[in-house]
């Protein structure tokens, strides 16, 4: 959020039912994969009078800044770069528009650019709102095993909430435990593309917006655990953890040798549930090494419940025998202490995380 917060802009008439919404000049804040679609879309149907980067880059979205400079300068838009949203330029360019969209901004917009627009801004979370409203919402929704999918609404001062403008559900076989987050989070931004036009074509006719309700969930910024695998956790959780935070060119879950501490990524890629299996094992001991029959870096790993089948994403391949820490680092006495927003219990019993915690007040 900006310090330099801009002026009043003049407060425009805002529909929101019932009424015609006529388009003609839109803006676009900030660049995601399904964000250049959507401007794809609006560059076909009206005047695109600016277009914006997000603030920063992050790595999930590298490259995408780039194409859409060479997109708008093809399309003779007004190409901005990296802005701030809410400075007094930026209000008064939206002020010129009938709609504003996000796709895929990475900034908090204040008030002034919220009412610069005739119609408002609208924007696309790729998670049912208001069940899922915050931060990464796609792996939350996995690591809580709730139904993936997307909302577009119009955007007021709370954060992910407004009136609806589209609430989309997905094949309840999107995600749980089958699915990367990186091919959920793909599997929705093509279904929010291609859904996009009639969006816009509802909200031109003036269908009027649903109301935000239902139970809330808000998720601050953080991973879970901050990445850090337990192998006390149940087979079923470590694969879905894993899952969850399996998101190109990121990468998953983190776990460290006791010995020597170093640190390694892997994912789960498969578990056993087994009784009798490396008996008398403590959990996070390496129990083999298949990477001379499988082809790949993969080794077994003891769990509390029995064996994960583990592929190596990033470090070293850790010796037969050797025993992989659970839970986050032990912090030395004097040094800094690893902030964590989301911890998960060393020897958390469940298979999906609860979502009390993170739950607001139903409207």
């Amino acid at each position: 959020m900006a310090d330099n917060a801009a002026p009043p802009a003049t407060k425009r008439t805002r529909t929101t039912s019932d009424r015609t919404r006529d388009i003609k000049t839109v803006g676009f804040l900030g660049i995601s994969d399904y964000g250049f679609g959507q401007l794809e879309c609006l560059a076909s149907r009206y005047h695109v009078a600016f277009a914006s980067a997000k603030r920063k880059a992050p790595a999930h979205a590298s490259g995408l800044d780039i194409r859409l400079a060479e997109f708008c300068k093809e399309r003779d838009i007004p190409y901005l770069g990296s802005v701030d949203a809410n400075s007094q330029h930026l209000v008064e360019l939206a002020s010129k528009t009938d709609l504003v969209v996000i796709g895929g901004y990475d900034g908090i917009l204040k008030k002034p650019f919220l009412e610069a627009p005739k119609h408002g801004v609208i924007n696309t979370h790729l998670g049912m709102l208001p069940l899922n409203r915050g931060c990464f919402p796609t792996l939350w929704a996995q690591l809580h095993e709730l139904r993936q999918g997307y909302t577009t609404y119009l955007v007021g001062t709370e954060i992910d909430f407004g009136p609806v403008l589209e609430l989309y559900e997905a094949p309840a076989s999107l995600g749980g435990l089958r699915d990367t987050n990186r091919s959920v989070y793909d599997a929705l931004a093509e279904a929010a593309v291609a859904r996009f036009p009639s969006s816009l074509e509802r909200f031109e006719k003036g269908d009027a917006l649903a109301p935000c309700d239902g139970q809330q969930a808000y998720h601050k910024k953080g991973l879970p655990n901050n990445g850090w695998i337990s192998w006390f956790w149940t087979n079923t959780f470590l694969r879905r953890f894993s899952l969850a935070l399996d998101f190109a060119p990121y990468l998953p879950g983190r776990a460290r040798l006791q010995e020597g501490g170093l640190e390694i990524s892997v994912s789960i890629e498969a578990t056993e549930k087994s009784e009798v299996a490396a008996a008398g094992v403590c959990p996070g001991t390496v129990l083999e090494l298949l990477c001379e029959t499988s082809g790949a870096e993969e080794f077994t790993v003891k769990t509390r419940e029995g064996v994960a089948r583990c592929r190596l994403r990033a470090g070293q391949v850790p010796a037969q025998g050797s025993v992989l820490s659970s839970g986050r680092p032990r912090v030395e006495r004097g040094t800094t202490e690893e902030v964590c927003a989301h911890p998960v219990d060393l020897e958390f019993a469940s298979d999906a995380l609860p979502l009390d915690r993170y739950s607001q007040a139903t409207r």
